[in-house]
């Protein structure tokens, strides 16, 4: 019966040690869902407010024949109806074809990747859009 007793104790919370590392790595891989989905989230925005400002901006040139303030106030407001936290990074008027370029990034929000070194870049948003509207 010793024989028996000694093999049942050495197996005591061998369950209860299996069950916290499933726990964990469930945890972990809900962690790192919610990040990519705030990454994947973040990117769009990016996308949309880069294509819209970019619209607008060109809009803009071509409604107050060529004013370039006015087009880059009108990319700036775009962005910030897009999101507080986006930022315009670049904004260029090409000169010969009056080419809107507008340039937008933004830093995601997540729990765990932007706390993990080669993960950061991932967080970070950034999307260049042209826009050229046809003249009528």
């Amino acid at each position: 019966m010793k024989h028996i007793d000694a093999v049942r104790s050495d197996e005591r919370g061998l369950i209860g040690k299996i069950l916290v590392l499933w726990i964990v790595l469930g945890l972990l891989l809900v962690v790192f869902a919610y990040d990519g989905i705030q990454v994947a989230v973040t990117r769009f925005r990016v996308a949309d407010a880069a294509q819209s400002a970019a619209y607008e901006a060109s809009a803009t040139l071509r409604s107050t024949s060529g004013d370039s303030a006015a087009a880059y106030q009108a990319a700036q407001q775009a962005v910030a109806d897009a999101g507080s936290s986006l930022k315009l990074a670049a904004f260029t008027i090409d000169p010969q074809t009056d080419r809107v370029t507008v340039t937008v990034t933004h830093k995601a929000s997540t729990l765990l990747m932007g706390r993990i070194g080669f993960l950061r870049s991932l967080t970070k948003a950034r999307t260049t859009e042209t826009s050229e509207l046809a003249m009528p």
